[in-house]
């Protein structure tokens, strides 16, 4: 499509605006149908080649998140679809000519065959989605329910401070939770009736008491806290990213719990033998338990590695110990990757041509983002990588005025850096986060 073609056109007639609409459905459909065969096609290669492919990534999913700012969920679902499609030419055409919407090949292509292509077009075509949905679940037996209970939970930002969790769980393992949040509600000394959210909370402080009884100095197993020693603020570490805590509630979650120092903790050097559990501990609180590298912070798994390798001298230190996941680890030792530095402070992290990589995270400069740059940074260094934030929240985090907040936003989504979700809260844009 031509620049000027992509640039909004106010006050266009009524006629051209359903000529445009029409214009963008029908390359949204194109474009539909390619990603997913071309993602299929990617896969296919990955599966048939091997690592070495995609440049050392994982597989698919870990090469589609990194350069394509894809989720698991969207790309499996994508590469599913693509394959579906090389059978199913009917389905594909009518994709193409808008006769069947996208969620709905989703779901027929979840059952469709060759021999009866022709019935589910039709089905899919007629019945209302949810009438299609059960109907694609009865056929799928199953192995349908079972790929719908594999997926992912999806994860978004309500606010700064609150997530919304979507996951597809089987009837029993529903019915096994209710069981546990009733016996959490039976438990609770109060007598309250306590909401699903405080049950579960509660189901899985329990959980968690027991995974880390005897065991409570494990980070991957405790609920860990980060407090500043200037500014003593604390951040709660989340799978979805760290969320800064009131002192009540920072208050409440450490009462009673193990205190590390990260200025003493795991302070030996050692040669020969296995890391030191005080090193291996303190690394993996100090990285929070991610991997190093620019654009990866993986959370699975994920071990402690040395950057001076102990075959040429290298020592059990944390000055020469960071997190890596295994793709990176192996791309480290096939020398496809360099990094230098000291892990208490700076690493620099290089690849194979020599080209640093850079933290997608950090505040941009302020000349990138035009007047008000400063402004503009300190807002993107505040929302990191989530979202929910509205102008209310910004100011709070900031303490910039809320004029002052506006200006940076404004000047932020006409940069590309930030943009508005359906209910007016901001979040970073995820290419900028990548």
């Amino acid at each position: 499509m031509k620049n000027e073609e992509r640039a909004y056109r106010p006050e266009l007639s009524t006629s051209e605006l359903v000529a445009a609409i029409r214009r963008l459905l029908e390359e949204q459909r194109l474009a539909e149908r390619l990603l997913c065969r071309y993602l299929a096609d990617l896969s296919d290669r990955v599966d048939a080649r091997g690592f070495d492919v995609m440049g050392g990534f994982a597989d698919i999913y870990h090469a589609s998140r990194c350069l394509f700012g894809m989720g698991v969920r969207r790309t499996r679902e994508r590469v599913r679809v693509g394959r579906a499609l090389r059978r199913l030419p009917r389905i594909e055409e009518a994709l193409l000519d808008g006769r069947l919407a996208y969620s709905r090949v989703r779901e027929v292509t979840r059952v469709a065959r060759p021999e009866d292509e022709a019935q589910w077009l039709a089905l899919a075509r007629e019945l209302p989605m949810r009438v299609l949905e059960r109907r694609v679940a009865e056929a799928g037996g199953s192995s349908g329910r079972e790929a719908r209970t594999s997926e992912p939970a999806g994860v978004t930002w309500t606010s700064p401070d609150t997530i919304e969790v979507r996951l597809h769980l089987r009837a029993e393992t529903w019915a096994l939770l209710q069981r546990a949040m009733e016996g959490a509600r039976r438990a609770a000394e109060d007598d309250a009736l306590l909401a699903d959210a405080e049950a579960l909370d509660a189901v899985a402080r329990d959980a968690l008491a027991r995974q880390a009884a005897g065991e409570s100095s494990a980070v991957r197993r405790t609920v860990v806290l980060y407090e500043c020693r200037t500014c003593s603020r604390t951040e709660l570490e989340t799978g979805a990213g760290p969320i800064e805590l009131g002192a009540g509630a920072a208050a409440a979650h450490g009462c009673g719990a193990e205190v590390r120092d990260l200025l003493t903790e795991g302070r030996i050097e050692r040669r020969g033998g296995s890391v030191p559990a005080a090193v291996a501990r303190a690394v993996r609180l100090r990285d929070r338990d991610r991997c190093r590298v620019p654009g990866c912070s993986r959370r699975r798994y994920v071990d402690v590695h040395h950057i001076d390798e102990r075959s040429r001298g290298g020592v059990h230190a944390r000055r020469n110990c960071i997190l890596l996941c295994d793709t990176h680890h192996r791309m480290l030792h096939e020398r496809r990757l360099v990094i230098a530095g000291d892990a208490d402070g700076e690493i620099e992290v290089r690849d194979a041509a020599g080209q640093r990589l850079v933290d997608p995270l950090a505040p941009p400069d302020a000349t990138q983002l035009g007047s008000g740059g400063g402004d503009g940074a300190r807002l993107l260094a505040v929302m990191g990588g989530r979202g929910g934030w509205d102008a209310d929240a910004l100011c709070e985090a900031t303490g910039l005025t809320f004029g002052a907040v506006g200006a940076g936003l404004l000047t932020l989504e006409l940069a590309g850096r930030a943009e508005r979700d359906a209910f007016g809260r901001y979040r970073r844009r995820p290419e900028d986060r990548r």
